[in-house]
């Protein structure tokens, strides 16, 4: 696994390109007073080795960036540049070539669709095994993925508990094959059969497509696999955790039952784009930067409001949720709107597990096979998991369970 991982950063690397010109352009145009807020002052990256590797430091030191009075509560201030051991340095500057050198350049769907993802031969090699079924539902298609039975290993037993795992993509680009690696790890190690639903993007399929999608989904699972909403678990990552969570919103809305628990990763939870740590992670941020969360906001909601509490769940009555476990770094765009659903979760009685991780990039899980901060956040997510969602009877049914998704796809099929 370890080589697997070095050689996809060594295929990322292979240029001189650090990935900084997205940083150079945004720092360029809050000097200018294109974008940013008025005594926000931007500073080089620094980075240090925390395992006592040499030092990669720009020391040029300018002053420190003023404090955003809409910071949410309870976030630790840090003024200080985030410190790199050298995995998460070489992940952070192979994301950075990746993705965010490419930040000039207008969204384009059709070229972020083709680019993430790639390379596939890697994406194959680093999906751990599974059973895998594709099932075609009235709207849309599913893949559900089950851990292989019949060992001793805990990874090798029958599913416990369902979970729903909607993918990120910003609404407008992956899929569930892109997202197999992180969905087959969770099936293995959470015990679980993972429902990953491939629903509609935009700009084609603007909101409610995507929720309407998920929500299907979910009834699928409850009333034709017949498996209590308890055992189910809803999880994804960015927007694909943003919709998690609003389709939890929308059982309550449309009198459905709720899962036993949802877990989101990095989730994009407010499209109005209203956090301050969009501004103030520009530079620490290696994937992404705010005019591209912007645009595809915009592609998504269509003619609704960016701040309808149906779209961004930061903005709704947050009471009737159940357990929320919320993972973020606190060095990347989205982070504040993990910590601000957080407070206003745990303000309204929702039992909140929120953590964060700093300096690792965005939806890091996926590096859990190269760096040890994906790992902590996976088996922490999969403690807080088995805590809530009882495993025990569902595993007594993996049989019928299988049988059903098995025949549900002969006939789709047929």
């Amino acid at each position: 696994m370890r080589n697997v991982c070095v050689a996809q950063f060594v295929y990322d690397m292979a240029s001189n390109d650090t990935g900084r010109a997205g940083d150079q352009k945004h720092l360029r145009l809050r000097q200018e007073g294109t974008i940013g807020r008025v005594g926000i002052t931007a500073r080089p990256m620094l980075y240090h080795s925390t395992f006592g590797h040499a030092a990669i430091a720009n020391k040029s030191r300018q002053p420190p960036r003023a404090r955003c009075s809409s910071r949410p509560s309870k976030v630790p201030v840090n003024d200080s540049p985030p410190a790199m051991h050298w995995r998460l340095w070489l992940a952070d500057q192979a994301i950075r070539w990746r993705f965010k050198r490419h930040a000039e350049r207008p969204l384009d769907v059709a070229w972020a669709r083709a680019r993430i993802g790639r390379p596939l031969w890697m994406r194959r090699l680093i999906t751990l095994p599974v059973h895998r079924v594709d099932v075609v539902l009235p709207s849309h298609r599913v893949e559900v993925l089950s851990p292989l039975t019949g060992g001793a290993s805990p990874e090798l037993r029958p599913p416990e508990r369902v979970v729903l795992y909607v993918h990120g993509g910003g609404f407008i680009a992956c899929s569930p094959s892109t997202h197999r690696p992180l969905a087959a790890r969770i099936a293995r190690e959470w015990r679980a059969m993972v429902v990953v639903p491939d629903y509609r993007l935009a700009p084609e399929h603007p909101f409610p497509s995507g929720r309407n999608d998920v929500l299907a989904t979910f009834r699928w699972i409850v009333e034709t696999l017949g498996v209590p909403p308890a055992h189910v678990v809803f999880a994804g990552d960015s927007a694909g955790g943003g919709l998690a969570i609003a389709a939890a919103l929308a059982c309550v809305e449309q009198g459905l039952p709720l899962p036993g628990a949802i877990v989101a990763f990095s989730p994009w939870t407010d499209l109005s784009c209203s956090g301050a740590s969009l501004l103030e992670n520009i530079e620490r941020c290696a994937m992404f930067v705010p005019s591209q969360l912007h645009a595809a906001a915009k592609l998504y909601i269509g003619d609704s409001a960016p701040d309808d509490p149906r779209l961004s769940p930061l903005h709704a009555e947050l009471s009737s949720l159940p357990p929320l476990c919320l993972h973020v770094s606190r060095d990347e765009l989205l982070r504040d709107d993990t910590l601000r659903l957080a407070d206003r979760a745990n303000a309204a009685g929702v039992s909140v597990h929120c953590r964060t991780w700093p300096a690792v990039p965005h939806v890091w899980q996926f590096l859990a096979g190269w760096l040890p901060e994906a790992r902590d956040s996976l088996d922490d997510a999969r403690n807080f998991v088995m805590q809530h969602v009882p495993g025990a009877p569902l595993a007594l049914r993996d049989t019928q369970l299988a049988a059903k998704v098995g025949a549900y796809a002969r006939n789709t099929r047929a």
